[in-house]
């Protein structure tokens, strides 16, 4: 057990380092702006191309991960993330951060799919939503710590300070794996003999193919383009049209993501014991009361909870549904698949985020109009999740449902 528990601690390190530093980008826009020739407007621009480069990567390396001692992977991923993001202090202007970062976003896809695959496979079935909930805590753990911490450094030393950080702390996770990691090689004794590798492009398009497969991976690209559709556009809509003071913005990211990281936890351990539908209902419940009571008119809940519970909840159910997700693939394509599935949710976040874009617009004073547009599709998409987990559960054996 204790082995099992090394895997899970630093796949769950592995999913920090990638979060924290796609996290971090997004509240240093304004120092970025004031040291760089960019403006606050291009960081929105060098944020979605880190998300294109991780979907991107994660689809050109799905066939290819399965190939390899996870450790290896995960080793290579982190050092690869760390080097590009020390690569990023070097940057004098837009074209360079958007160079740089694309280069993490590709390190970053692979990491966040073998990061999942680790958690998974190192424990029993019946325990499965629990390791998930501990990698996917790592978003929460990491919305506390990046944009306070990312703010602090830069305020303390200079725009680079937080990036040094981040290499500093992926060279420490590499040497931790290299040194306290066993090799997880078994899902390559499972194969048959070697064949001819099929292209990534048939492959992702088998995984299509496959209705199982599809509904997964569907069902978590839509979830979050439902989330994103939203979160872009939360700080602003607080700030300008709800009266949110810019000097609570940190409160608020803090707050969020401790609740949201209890929360996770919990549901985790709940779908275990009581399954994945009733913990995505009501997650699903909830996050849907709330986007309509914060963004739809005017709120009737303190913004600090309806913060907390959309980012909770979307949270939430994502753990009931990934942990049902990672039981579709067999183990010695359970790599490629989760790379799949990381690439499908970020380009839910990218879409989330070009549609949110397209439909808002942006008044004189920095107020929203079109918010109640985009809660109504974020919404309606969010409920393609549970609709999705239903059939995907109902079409498992007997057995694995009792």
């Amino acid at each position: 057990m204790t082995k099992y528990k090394t895997i899970i601690a630093f796949a769950s390190l592995v999913q920090f380092v990638n979060m924290m530093d796609y996290m971090m980008v997004v509240p240093l826009g304004p120092d970025l702006a004031k040291a760089l020739p960019v403006l606050n407007s291009d960081v929105g621009t060098i944020c979605g191309c880190y998300t294109l480069a991780v979907a991107f990567s994660g689809l050109v390396l799905a066939g290819v991960l399965d190939r390899f001692d996870r450790r290896h992977v995960a080793m290579a991923a982190v050092a690869g993330l760390g080097i590009s993001t020390l690569a990023t202090t070097f940057s004098t202007g837009f074209y360079g951060l958007i160079g740089t970062r694309v280069l993490a976003g590709l390190c970053g896809g692979p990491a966040a799919g073998i990061a999942l695959t680790m958690a998974t496979e190192a424990v029993p079935q019946e325990h499965r939503g629990k390791a998930v909930a501990a990698v996917m805590g790592a978003f929460s753990v990491s919305s506390v710590v990046a944009v306070p911490f990312g703010l602090e450094l830069a305020r303390f030393g200079n725009w680079k300070s937080p990036f040094y950080a981040i290499f500093g702390l992926a060279m420490v996770v590499t040497l931790g794996i290299i040194l306290f990691v066993p090799p997880l090689k078994e899902h390559l004794a499972s194969q048959k003999k070697p064949v001819v590798q099929e292209s990534t492009f048939k492959m992702v398009l088998s995984m299509f193919r496959e209705k199982r497969k599809r509904n997964a991976l569907l069902m978590m690209g839509s979830s979050m383009l439902s989330s994103f559709l939203i979160i872009p556009g939360i700080a602003a809509f607080f700030m300008y049209n709800r009266g949110f003071p810019r000097a609570d913005l940190s409160l608020l990211y803090m707050v969020g993501g401790v609740v949201s990281l209890i929360l996770v936890q919990l549901g985790g351990w709940l779908s275990d014991r009581f399954g994945p539908l009733s913990i995505n209902f009501v997650g699903t419940v909830l996050l849907i009361i709330f986007t309509a009571d914060g963004f739809m008119h005017e709120s009737a809940s303190p913004l600090m909870v309806i913060f907390v519970m959309f980012m909770a909840m979307a949270c939430m159910r994502n753990v009931s549904a990934t942990s049902e997700a990672a039981k579709v693939p067999r183990q010695h394509e359970r790599a490629a698949f989760m790379s799949v599935l990381s690439a499908v949710q970020q380009a839910g976040n990218g879409l989330g985020g070009v549609i949110s874009s397209m439909v808002l617009t942006s008044m004189a004073n920095g107020a929203l109009v079109g918010m109640g547009t985009v809660a109504g599709l974020s919404i309606v998409t969010a409920l393609v999740q549970p609709y999705l987990l239903i059939r995907l559960y109902r079409r498992r054996p007997y057995m694995e449902r009792a």
